[in-house]
């Protein structure tokens, strides 16, 4: 079944959309097309029948799904405990909605008359099933039934259909209004929905304050308000919807006041009424037995430590224990110290043997046995390095995986460990405090990114626990609702399938009528805070001078928020509110702290320039730094302040000491710089500037000796264009510039071009006060060009007033030379030559083994489309996944061959790698990969080095702290000597989780200096042979 519902989500993200389905085979139509519901019954005023003896959370999920339904068709519906024979006996209705577990009398009694069959699902996991019944007589009606083979199974079944006649799921969290619906279809078909590819999943709700604690206190007028069950049943009913099972509560101390959330105590209620809906109550990886850590008073019961305190620690979890009685749980075993540190021991795996003995003796004495209850060890930071030194719990401990708190998994299990009991899971953060910098002001998590890490524990086998940290919930709705789909049904969405996921879930939460606006509105958003997160900016981020680096980065934001704000005005008024959550407000915010950070460095480039725009820049500044809270002010008042201090965290920041690694206080905005409007630049240098696109001139201007420094031209720091050749960009620009007293315009104009081929656009201007830059166009035309052209044009340009007659020249480097027309590839230019991994040549090659085994499965590079952030089209990985790491010799033979093409020789040619970020899941595979020239012996080296412990974070690789907010492993590969011509270059790895986005060949001695990399070189075609000379 599962294959089948694959099938219809691929069919289904090409159609229109039948009902609001998003990944689950739909059951129910607002059309009543005989084509596919040919008897077909209309539920839009149907009753809800249950049984009585059926579970709390059953009648809980029926209790929503009548309210959804009204609110939906406008019709108010009863619901009934009911047994067959008050169904039967009903003379004024005759279609109803049936909904129960397996084994709830309503259903059994459906079974015993022949009506349904449910072996299909019995004894199946969280499975549901729904169909249309002919009732028993006397009754003539009919019914849609939703059996569940358990408790959530049914649950899920109920919100399902609820979902799919048109309520989200983030009804109450994000204000999505239910789509309006007089009619609706139960299809006369039966489906099948399950099992989960996870069995337990859920979220971590991190209260790290300020959000969701002062937003929570704010909504009932208090300074501090316990998250109560009035909160829980919120959060209860989202995790439900999202077909999740399992959270660990809100639990971070506090002094504002002391000591914190705890969810034990701040409600007694609240561990009832998660078993009650059907939530499985955990608690954090340094939280064990059920005690929140806020629980425990060192005043009162001493310190934490268990080599001095282990009687009151061990009554302290015994009393857990009793409290969570036969509550559906998942304990936490261990023990790290309380504020998420190691704990203080000179042996700690001696010790933490001693703790997991004497809490499974604990478990034994209240519930029989060590393993009468699910059991999960999180090998959270340090914890990992005790179990990769010998300390193995018993198996039927769950083992819990993390990520490194920035989105790359940490570990998965090996082939001796997919066979657990208890089985493996994975912790991920959407967001995190700590090193090497905090980020949890928004959703920064790139979905490919996401997808891919959480794909890899799927296929690796770590499928026990997903539990997401979603810091304050929101707002991570997008990341959340997509990785709890992923762990719902594994193989419902894919690389490819991405874009139609998000779809489909833009019908779900908008309607179809702008879904496919706000899917690429959503997906360039998440191309974008995959770059780099919010947090993690600095103004040195992105280059200024080169490759127009941040200006692209920014235009694309800009270009975003221009069609944002194009969409809200057609918006519906009612989706407003939701609009704003989950589309407007995360793009206009990201926009925001980009216009901020980029316009901030270019402020501080002009003012070293000695621009006047500078101070137009600051101004500007400032102006967006008013704007991006103007966006908290809109939000806070949102609803009539739903939501107010939901997004209080602050952003904006200096990036310095102390505490580099926590968040903001208070936004600030820093370094900007201004120059003196009225004062004249020194008039040997005069009041004109000029900037050649990647070149330092002004900036050297900026400080001058007359007695060293030849100005007029100027010669020691000319403005120099980056080489120009047919395959280099084909527009260079420089900008002229005022750099003196504001209240003189200037008048400036080239002299007449050297040569008839070279273009410049303008050709002169005035720079005055409103506008003091302008930018000029380079251009070429290539077919007039000589052959083998091959020197500097140098360009005059005037300028006045001038106390001094005014001088200088732009100097455009051209190289007139072209590979031959029989290369198909990428030819060197202005220095370098750029590859985005995707577009290798038909030359690669598959692994083959030397017994020739797997031929059926040739492992091959394959395209992975929508991963990436240094390249437009991707990355590139080994597929199939599962044989390329089951044979290494057939991995590491595949091949990816790129052709280039080198017009001078080269000495000691090098190339730096651009490798999707990632860590070495398996102690016995680790990451590596060889880049080689022609046919030349592969060279595979690791991705990354041997870890090394790094203080509040485990072990990791060297390479971690300075460069994993970057995304990207970047390597430098030395080719050495290489003569002109034509070559190949082969890229090979040893294992499919090494994932290539970009190669940049270094032709010229240095590329310049970027954070992505140079843009592609263009690729050149082979010439039909009749076009060949």
């Amino acid at each position: 079944m599962r294959c089948r519902l694959v099938k219809a989500w691929v069919i289904a993200a090409s159609l229109p959309f039948p009902c609001l389905a998003l990944l689950e085979e739909a059951f129910v139509s607002f059309e009543p097309d005989p084509a596919i519901s040919q008897r077909g019954i209309d539920i839009a005023n149907a009753p809800i029948l249950i049984a009585q003896d059926d579970f709390i959370g059953v009648h809980i999920a029926a209790r929503s799904l009548a309210n959804d339904l009204e609110t939906i068709t406008g019709a108010s519906r009863s619901i009934s405990n009911a047994t067959l024979s008050d169904v039967t006996t009903t003379k004024d209705q005759d279609v109803f909605i049936v909904a129960g577990s397996v084994n709830s009398s309503l259903i059994r009694a459906l079974l015993a008359e022949g009506h349904l069959d449910t072996s299909d699902i019995e004894g199946k996991w969280e499975t549901f099933k729904t169909t249309l019944v002919e009732l028993p007589r006397p009754s003539s009606g009919r019914a849609l039934v939703i059996a569940g083979s358990d408790k959530r199974g049914t649950i899920f079944g109920i919100h399902t259909l609820a979902e799919q006649c048109g309520q989200s799921p983030w009804h109450w969290f994000a204000d999505v209004p239910a789509q309006k619906h007089a009619r609706i279809f139960a299809l006369n078909k039966t489906t099948i929905h399950g099992e989960p590819t996870v069995k337990y999943r859920g979220l971590f709700i991190n209260d790290e304050e300020p959000a969701l604690n002062t937003w929570w206190a704010r909504r009932h007028n208090a300074t501090r308000y316990p998250l109560n069950t009035e909160f829980y049943a919120h959060v209860f009913d989202l995790i439900l919807r999202l077909k999740a099972n399992y959270l660990w509560p809100a639990m971070w101390s506090s002094f504002t006041p002391p000591p914190g959330n705890i969810f034990f105590t701040d409600d007694p209620g609240n561990q009832q009424l998660a078993d009650d809906y059907g939530v499985v109550i955990s608690t954090s990886h340094h939280e064990p037995m059920q005690r929140a850590t806020n629980e425990w008073n060192v005043t009162q019961m001493g310190p934490w430590d268990w080599s001095k305190n282990k009687v009151n620690i061990t009554r302290f979890m015994d009393e857990g224990i009793v409290r969570a009685g036969k509550n559906e749980s998942y304990i936490t075993i261990g023990l790290r110290g309380l504020g998420d540190e190691a704990v203080k021991a000179d042996n700690a795996i001696k010790l933490l043997e001693d703790v997991i003995e004497v809490q499974r003796g604990i478990i034994r004495k209240y519930h029989g046995s060590e393993s009468a209850v699910s059991q999960v060890w999180a090998l959270y930071k340090e914890v990992a390095s005790y179990y990769d030194a010998g300390l193995h719990p018993p198996e039927d401990i769950t083992l819990l995986f993390p990520d490194d708190n920035q989105g790359n998994v940490y570990r998965l299990p090996s082939k001796n460990e997919t066979g657990r009991q208890g089985g493996t899971g994975v912790y991920f953060h959407f967001e995190y405090v700590g090193l090497p910098r905090s980020y949890k002001w928004h959703n920064t998590n790139n979905l490919a990114k996401v997808y891919k890490e959480l794909s890899h524990a799927h296929l690796r086998g770590a499928d026990r626990i997903w539990i997401m940290n979603v810091g304050d919930l929101k707002p991570m709705e997008l990341p959340l609702s997509m990785a709890m789909d992923l762990a719902w049904n594994a193989p419902s969405i894919s690389f490819e399938t991405i874009p139609a996921y998000l779809t489909h879930y833009a019908a779900r939460e908008f309607g179809v009528s702008h879904a496919s606006e706000i899917a690429e509105i959503l997906m360039e958003h998440s191309r974008l805070i995959g770059m780099r997160r919010y947090e993690h900016l600095t103004p040195a981020t992105y280059s200024t001078v080169n490759f127009h680096e941040a200006e692209r980065v920014l235009a694309r934001w800009q270009a975003l928020a221009a069609r944002v704000r194009t969409l809200t005005s057609l918006v519906d008024s009612d989706l407003r509110p939701a609009f704003f959550q989950l589309v407007s407000q995360p793009v206009l915010s990201g926009a925001a702290v980009h216009a901020v950070v980029i316009n901030t460095a270019f402020n501080y480039r002009y003012a070293l320039e000695r621009r006047n725009s500078a101070n137009l820049l600051a101004s500007q500044v400032l102006d967006e730094f008013d704007a991006a809270y103007d966006l908290v002010e809109e939000w806070d008042a949102m609803l009539g302040g739903k939501w107010a201090d939901m997004m209080s965290q602050a952003v904006f920041d200096a990036v310095e000491q102390p505490k580099r690694w926590a968040s903001p206080a208070r936004d600030i905005v820093a370094n900007l710089s201004y120059v003196q409007l009225r004062q004249n630049m020194q008039f040997s240098l005069g009041d004109l500037g000029i900037y050649a696109e990647g070149s330092s001139s002004p900036i050297q201007q900026g400080r001058w000796a007359e007695s060293v420094d030849a100005s007029m031209p100027t010669t020691s720091f000319a403005p120099v264009l980056p080489q120009m050749d047919p395959y280099s960009p084909q527009v260079r620009t420089v900008d002229v510039f005022m750099r003196g007293d504001y209240r003189v315009p200037i008048h400036w104009a080239l002299d007449p071009l050297p040569v008839p081929w070279l273009s410049i656009s303008p050709l002169n201007g005035t720079l005055n006060k409103d506008r003091p830059d302008e930018r000029l166009n380079v251009t070429i035309d290539w077919p007039s060009v000589p052959a083998n052209f091959n020197s500097t044009l140098l360009v005059g340009i005037r300028s006045t007033p001038a106390r001094y007659p005014y001088f200088d020249q732009i100097h455009i480097p051209v190289l007139n030379v072209r590979a031959p027309d029989t290369f198909e590839g990428f030819p060197e230019s202005a220095g370098h030559i750029s590859i985005e991994a995707p577009h290798f040549s038909e030359k690669s090659t598959p692994g083959e083994s030397s017994d020739n085994t797997n031929v059926s499965s040739p492992v091959v590079f394959t395209h992975i489309p929508n991963l990436g952030t240094r390249s437009e089209s991707g990355s590139v990985a080994l597929r199939p996944f599962l044989a390329a790491r089951d044979s290494i010799e057939q991995a590491k033979a595949a091949k990816a061959v790129y052709p280039i093409f080198l017009f001078s020789s080269s000495t000691d040619l090098t190339a730096t790698v651009y490798i999707n970020g990632g860590l070495d899941t398996d102690p016995g595979l680790k990451m590596e990969f060889s880049l080689t020239l022609d046919n030349n012996p592969a060279n595979f080296t690791r991705v990354l080095g041997d870890y090394v412990d790094v203080p509040s974070a485990g072990a990791m690789p060297p390479e971690w702290s300075n460069q994993v907010a970057d995304q990207v492993w970047t390597k430098t590969v030395r080719l050495g000597r290489v003569e002109a011509g034509a070559h190949e270059l082969m890229w090979r790895v040893n294992s499919p989780e090494v994932y290539i986005e970009k190669i940049v060949v270094d032709t010229g001695g240095k590329v310049a200096a970027s954070y992505m990399g140079p843009p592609e070189t263009p690729r050149v075609p082979k010439k039909p042979s009749h076009m060949m000379a």
